[in-house]
């Protein structure tokens, strides 16, 4: 049987909640997400809290007293090593669900499975059934049956590789608490493309009625409202990135008279023609040599939110971190690979639309 790390009850008490707070607080401060967090302490007094935390329940899962032995004489411990993992590991486990759920609350669902197993997800449509005008003397109409389809998601293993220097480690450089923030935040945005690649490309799949090659003012409320009424009656946003969404715009100037400050000041119409935009971040392909935009500006999604989400996002197990003999290398470094299992797949009886913008 797997055996997981529990933390201890004096860390429930106060490692957990400082590593909210402290992710709320670096969310908020370097990507303006409106979360709330502890304002009497800066950013900076709050890592150093929480590396503080992280070493004592380091020293609760050895059941050694850190704060007596040099760093020097436990930083090379391949125990305390696997220990430092397992709680960073356990930290990176809490906090990302949560942040790709918030980040992508109109779009996707997260779901968390054990190793081994396997997501399967039913689909029910969503039409309604066809009423017919009828004679009184016939029984039955044309038949109608709801199909039920079934769709699995099977997680891949995808890793993140380090590495770190003994010397900085000694000298009390490397912070575990802004390790594992970067750790979140890089597989956030490799989920964040996932996402989107999977709601981009099935463009071609649609229907002529559910996409658009090109925006006019009349094909965007058009989409918008059938969508809508495609789901119920569910009210249909349009969401794409703050570039994409500078595109929507009236094509007469003179409607354009009076939006200028509005759009100055966030780079897009909020509301256009009853339909309101909303922004998902851009992000960054960081295996490119010069920082280029992982997300397509010119595409616009038009979806309902209160309906089922388009994209299934399906974690499998904990994290699984490994390591290198440690600093058995020449320079003194150390290698070490965080290996997180996920899945990510447009299952959705929910009807969206897509449409091409020239940006």
């Amino acid at each position: 049987m797997r055996k997981t790390i529990t933390f201890s009850q004096d860390s429930e008490k106060t490692l957990i909640p400082a590593w909210k707070d402290y992710v709320n607080n670096y969310r908020a401060v370097n990507f303006s997400t409106k979360k709330s967090y502890d304002t009497s302490k800066t950013l900076d007094q709050k890592e150093l809290l929480v590396n503080a935390a992280i070493d004592k329940e380091i020293g609760n899962i050895l059941k050694l007293d850190c704060s007596f032995i040099d760093k020097e004489a436990y930083a090379t411990n391949p125990t305390y090593q696997w220990a430092t993992f397992a709680v960073v590991n356990k930290l990176v486990d809490m906090i990302i669900p949560d942040v790709v759920t918030e980040d992508f609350l109109h779009v996707a669902n997260v779901t968390n499975i054990g190793y081994g197993d396997i997501a399967d997800f039913e689909i029910k449509s969503g039409d309604l059934f066809v009423v017919t005008k009828n004679g009184n003397s016939r029984r039955h109409v044309e038949s109608q049956r709801q199909y039920t389809g079934n769709k699995a998601l099977v997680p891949t293993n995808h890793t993140v590789t380090t590495e770190v220097d003994l010397y900085r480690v000694l000298a009390g450089k490397e912070s575990l608490a802004d390790y594992a923030m970067k750790v979140v935040l890089s597989i956030e945005s490799e989920i964040a493309i996932d996402i989107m690649t999977a709601v981009k490309e099935s463009f071609s799949t649609l229907t002529a009625n559910f996409k658009e090659n090109a925006y006019n003012e009349g094909a965007f409320k058009k989409l918008a409202a059938r969508v809508g009424a495609a789901n119920g009656g569910s009210k249909a946003v349009a969401l794409g990135t703050e570039i994409g969404l500078g595109t929507i715009m009236p094509t007469n100037d003179y409607l354009k008279m009076g939006l200028g400050e509005t759009y100055s000041k966030i780079g897009y119409l909020p509301v256009f023609k009853n339909v309101p935009l909303v922004a998902i971040a851009q992000k960054i392909d960081w295996s490119s040599v010069d920082y280029d935009f992982a997300l397509d500006d010119s595409y616009i999604y038009m979806i309902s939110p209160q309906t089922q989400k388009l994209v299934q996002v399906v974690f499998e197990g904990g994290s699984l971190a490994i390591a290198d003999s440690q600093f058995g290398t020449s320079n003194l470094s150390q290698k070490v690979s965080l290996h997180k299992r996920w899945a990510v797949g447009l299952i959705t009886n929910a009807k969206y639309g897509i449409m091409k913008t020239t940006v």
